[in-house]
């Protein structure tokens, strides 16, 4: 017969048994899961490159540490999915992922993912610049419109009223910019010799018109000053009292010479010559028509922006619509060993942006001078837009009556048909997207 002792000792071990058991079974799985680096997680479906590393600024919110993914739940790069979760539509090539996303925040993922964009819907830093609505299908971008768009804003609206007036009463004000570099001279010959064909319908057609000439040389207190008796000489009262003597005068003033800086700055030269005579050669109801003529680069300092924002500001009480900047520049591919300044992409900034002209200063000089001679023309029976309309979105209306038809829209210019030019005295107002 047992005693009372040793049953409670042998209980006593039966149970400390058990609970050592229990310890090292427990011990052994915990050893197992942290030491075994080939056991699968069945979380990483996008991997970790895809979502620890590609996710490094705002991603989901399922167990994501900084960003991107938790520990690779999605492969989610930077901005792109909603909330990291797995059913993302744009797999991880610009902020997103789907299920795990092949690319999702390996080498496209971490170079392109998102990097500015990002959705506004799990996603806690990746939509620090622009982004979408819900999930941004195109969360990398730099902007967005509606949803996951590229231009940083909503189509905005824009109404403009303008007065008919007689064609007669409309004006142009024409700011020639010459280069007079050592490379010009045949270039400022051909321009002389084939003015004729430019000026002709000005004079038949009665336009008031004002032109003034400078060069690209700014080296003498910023330039932009008038070349000769430009200013006085080149108007349409003179062309109308001796046809002669005014293209005479044109032919000669146009040949600026070739003894200016090699440093060619038409950009400045323009912006110089508003400042020196914009209040008093410049008239706030004309057209403000700048025309640059150079073989090189324009090389000002400021940027091309700045100098088109001056010659807009020329015309804020009119409207922007009312400048127009027309480019004669040397298209072609060059070397720049040459001594040359090749390009001629900023002087087709501001004749781009204002819906004006791009020719070659290498093409045929008569030919130029004659589609920007009816280009200019063609402004004086148009109302000048200031943006580019959606035209689906135009509404058109003369004094307050919409015009369903007997318009036309390009190049930023409204234009009624024949048989629909309003009166004179109306109003017309326009009303567009853009």
């Amino acid at each position: 017969m047992k005693t009372t002792f040793e049953l409670n000792f042998r209980v006593f071990l039966l149970c400390s048994s058990i609970f050592l058991a229990g310890c090292n079974k427990d011990e052994f799985y915990e050893k197992e899961y942290l030491e075994n680096p080939f056991k699968p997680d069945v979380e990483l479906t996008g991997g970790v490159d895809g979502g620890v590393v590609g996710g490094t600024v705002g991603g989901d919110v399922a167990g994501s540490t900084v960003g991107g993914s938790a520990g690779g739940v999605t492969g989610d790069t930077v901005g792109g999915s909603t909330g990291g979760d797995t059913s993302s539509t744009d797999g991880g090539v610009v902020g997103g992922s789907t299920v795990g996303s092949t690319d999702g925040g390996s080498t496209a993922g971490t170079t392109d993912g998102g990097s500015t964009g990002g959705s506004t819907v799990g996603s806690t830093d990746g939509g620090s610049t622009g982004g979408s609505t819900v999930g941004s299908t195109d969360g990398g971008s730099t902007g967005g419109t509606t949803v996951g768009g590229s231009t940083g804003t909503n189509p905005q609206w824009a109404d403009e009223s303008f007065t008919q007036n007689a064609e007669e009463s409309k004006k142009l004000d024409i700011m020639w910019v010459i280069d007079n570099s050592g490379s010009m001279g045949d270039e400022q010959a051909s321009l002389a010799n084939n003015f004729e064909l430019f000026i002709s319908d000005f004079i038949t057609r009665n336009v008031d018109f004002k032109m003034g000439i400078t060069t690209t040389d700014t080296s003498s207190q910023g330039g932009g000053y008038a070349f000769g008796n430009s200013l006085s000489a080149l108007t349409s009262v003179a062309a109308q009292n001796n046809e002669n003597q005014f293209i005479s005068d044109f032919q000669r003033l146009v040949q600026v010479g070739t003894r200016g800086s090699g440093n060619e700055r038409g950009l400045q030269a323009s912006e110089s010559f508003l400042n020196r005579y914009q209040q008093s050669w410049m008239r706030e109801d004309a057209y403000l028509v700048v025309v640059y003529v150079s073989d090189e680069e324009d090389q000002s300092p400021k940027t091309k922006e700045e100098y088109l924002a001056r010659l807009l500001q020329a015309k804020q009480t009119a409207g922007a619509g009312y400048v127009k900047a027309y480019s004669i520049v040397n298209t072609q591919p060059c070397q720049s060993g040459n001594g040359l300044t090749c390009g001629f992409e900023r002087y087709a900034y501001p004749a781009n942006q204002t819906a004006g002209s791009v020719a070659d200063i290498k093409a045929n000089f008569a030919a130029v001078l004659q589609d920007m001679s009816d280009s200019i023309i063609n402004l004086l029976d148009t109302f000048p837009l200031a943006q580019d309309p959606i035209l689906a979105s135009v509404e058109v209306r003369v004094n307050g009556v919409v015009q369903a038809s007997g318009w036309t829209i390009e190049n930023r210019q409204l234009k009624f048909n024949a048989g629909s030019v309003p009166a004179v005295g109306a109003t017309v107002q326009v009303r567009y997207q853009y």
